[in-house]
């Protein structure tokens, strides 16, 4: 196989006969989703999503992959936001504390370290949820805008 037929292989694969606008749905959404300050739910989370919504799971997977060390620098702000805004005194945990806590028993880590996951997915609703919705308008604007001149 020449790298011309893989080359089209795998930008097929990652087009999937999809719009540009269903393309950037698919890497916002994956972008919004990568960063849950709860390690190990956004694959999950991620299939679900894309067999709804019929997105580019391919994209969306190896998207998240990219942005894990954003999800691992993420966590503790996104549990200090939320520890701010419900005005609770802030915890001392670090990221790798965490991850490890993660790796040793996924179901453990949540229960103990369920209300600062709470803070921080709050932390994350409060954060990350606006500004993706104001980059998917701001990108489909654009797309609207470069499609429009290219008619």
């Amino acid at each position: 196989m020449d790298i011309n037929t893989l080359k089209t292989k795998v930008i097929g694969l990652f087009k999937q006969g999809l719009t540009p606008i269903e393309l950037t749905q698919s890497i916002i959404v994956s972008g919004l989703i990568s960063t849950i300050p709860i390690l190990g739910v956004s694959t999950f989370l991620l299939t679900a999503l894309s067999f709804k919504r019929k997105l580019n799971l391919p994209i969306m997977i190896a998207q998240s992959y990219i942005m894990w060390p954003v999800q691992v620098i993420m966590i503790i702000p996104f549990i200090n936001i939320g520890e701010f805004i419900l005005s609770i005194p802030k915890t001392n945990h670090s990221a790798q504390e965490i991850i490890a806590s993660f790796q040793n028993s996924f179901f453990a880590t949540l229960s103990h370290l369920s209300f600062e996951l709470l803070c921080g997915f709050g932390g994350w609703l409060l954060t990350a949820v606006p500004f993706s919705a104001g980059l998917y308008l701001v990108s489909i604007f654009i797309l609207k805008l470069f499609l429009k001149n290219n008619d």
